[in-house]
């Protein structure tokens, strides 16, 4: 009798203990609308939203949404087996507690004493069987418990330190985007925030900038020119993410990174930094052009972090085996000399003309594609498609093309080596060579906003690489960007292409 008791008094502890931990876990792991405006505890001492806390780390392994979101990205990187052996690790335990759970309920039912329907068999059956339950108890099961318990951490540490960040910066990238379409206003200086740094000058400084730019950080022109954008950097930012950033400089690359920034009051900020190398017609760096995000208007606590994590990128799940390339500068032995679709867009004359909404604020907000940061065409076309990476910059006083960048070029099918009507040639024309009804109107009003130092945006159909295989024009919004220096002087002028959503 006093074994049996001590058999049921030991299963109620393992019960319970199991059900505590399995019920703490699901608290963790779902968080509810009624968290919305729950400050994260982890704030890293600066009152901006922690990403990166172990606690926020394993909510977001363990919640549903957001682990499928990472399992998505992570096979869509060719890293899927460190996910997947997580949610099996997690099966297996699940089938753990399910035993642990089944086996109290058959000595609780059939074979204790006090068992309300106690099994017809033999005493020393029973008492053999309620032996093994307590064996199996207190031996097997924590022993299979650890079976995977070192290589979880270690899996767990190759998530935190490398593929979980920058599933993080994908995430803000997919929620930015996102918010192109709807919502802009969440997100300051998303679209109209731009610098422009010289790689020719020591330390890569900047040297002009727009109103947004100065808006969005807090410093004065004369405070940020000419200086390197790590100003901007302080005692919390990821260092790692600044270093990718530099290598990708270094190695004229374009580059997204989620960084940790502060104003010039000393409040951080989560930014969404968007490089790009800009070239001329040799097809020599001129300048770095900076696109920047302050995501941290929507960020404020722990459902708002799931939130983001939670977005799902529908484009990741149905290329989970598809690579995406860099667009190249095309070579001048391409054989390309220009006006490439002119004998295929004269016979396609149907194009609506180019609009301006009355109503539209400048910046890239409008019904903007949700997919931006990679759109797949063919397998052959495969291209970094970003709204951030399809550039042009122009000269303020005439207005004509200075520099570009790859995204640009590679969407138009230009050779700027070989293309006379491309570089140094009024934008307007350089237009018109791939949108036929680019109107008056159009123009005029873009020339009237510019020469007051304003932004501008304007929709425009253009005939496209991707034209080639939706044998049609691709709609855009076109957001042109003036670029001040230290004394408020419009130098240049940044002119974004963003796609609109293909249905």
């Amino acid at each position: 009798m006093g074994e049996t008791n001590y058999n049921l008094k030991d299963w109620q502890e393992v019960v319970t203990d199991k059900e505590q931990d399995r019920a703490s876990h699901n608290d963790a792991a779902s968080m509810t609308s009624t968290q919305r405006n729950i400050p994260l505890s982890g704030m890293m001492g600066t009152g901006a939203a922690d990403f990166f806390s172990p606690e926020i780390f394993q909510i977001v392994l363990h919640n549903p949404t957001t682990s499928h979101q990472l399992l998505q990205y992570s096979q869509s990187r060719f890293c899927g087996e460190n996910m997947e052996f997580l949610e099996r690790v997690d099966r297996y335990n699940t089938l753990l507690d399910e035993l642990t759970k089944v086996m109290s309920e058959i000595y609780r039912n059939y074979t204790s004493v006090e068992a309300p329907r106690a099994l017809n068999i033999s005493q020393g059956l029973i008492k053999q069987i309620n032996m093994d339950i307590k064996t199996t108890t207190l031996n097997t099961l924590p022993a299979m418990e650890l079976i995977f318990s070192d290589s979880q951490v270690c899996v767990e540490n190759i998530l935190a330190t490398d593929i979980y960040p920058r599933f993080v910066k994908h995430q803000m990238t997919v929620s930015a985007e996102k918010a192109l379409s709807a919502g802009r206003q969440k997100y300051a200086g998303l679209g109209d925030c731009f610098c422009l740094t010289s790689p020719a000058k020591a330390d890569n400084p900047i040297v002009f900038a727009s109103d947004g730019f100065i808006k969005v950080t807090g410093y004065s022109r004369q405070d940020i020119i000419p200086r390197n954008c790590r100003f901007l950097q302080g005692k919390y930012t990821d260092q790692g993410a600044s270093r990718r950033l530099r290598e990708a400089i270094d190695a004229n690359q374009e580059s997204v990174e989620l960084l940790l920034n502060y104003r010039k009051t000393g409040e951080p900020f989560w930014n969404l930094l968007y490089v790009a190398p800009l070239f001329n017609a040799e097809g020599k760096v001129v300048f770095y052009l900076g696109g920047q995000i302050n995501c941290s208007t929507t960020i404020h606590s722990r459902s708002d972090i799931l939130r983001v994590l939670s977005m799902s990128d529908k484009a990741e799940e149905d290329n989970v085996n598809t690579e995406q390339s860099m667009p190249t500068v095309p070579s001048s032995s391409s054989g390309r000399k220009g006006g490439f679709f002119r004998s295929f867009k004269m016979g396609r004359n149907t194009r609506q003309t180019p609009t301006i909404p009355e109503d539209r604020e400048a910046g890239m907000e409008n019904q903007l594609i949700n997919k931006i940061q990679k759109l797949n065409f063919k397998n052959q076309m495969k291209m970094f498609y970003t709204a951030y990476s399809k550039y042009l910059v122009l000269s303020y006083e005439r207005l004509a093309v200075e520099f570009f960048s790859t995204g640009v070029v590679d969407m138009l099918l230009v050779d700027p080596k070989t293309d006379t009507g491309f570089l140094g040639n009024d934008i307007f024309k350089v237009l018109a060579q791939y949108s036929p009804m680019l109107s008056k109107e159009f123009k005029n009003r873009i020339k009237t906003q510019l020469r007051q130092g304003r932004a501008i945006s304007a929709d425009i159909n253009l005939a496209t690489r991707r034209s080639i295989v939706t044998h049609g024009s691709e709609r855009f919004a076109t957001h042109w960007t003036p670029l001040k220096n230290e004394h408020a002087v419009v130098k240049y002028v940044v002119v974004t292409f963003a796609p609109y959503q293909q249905d």
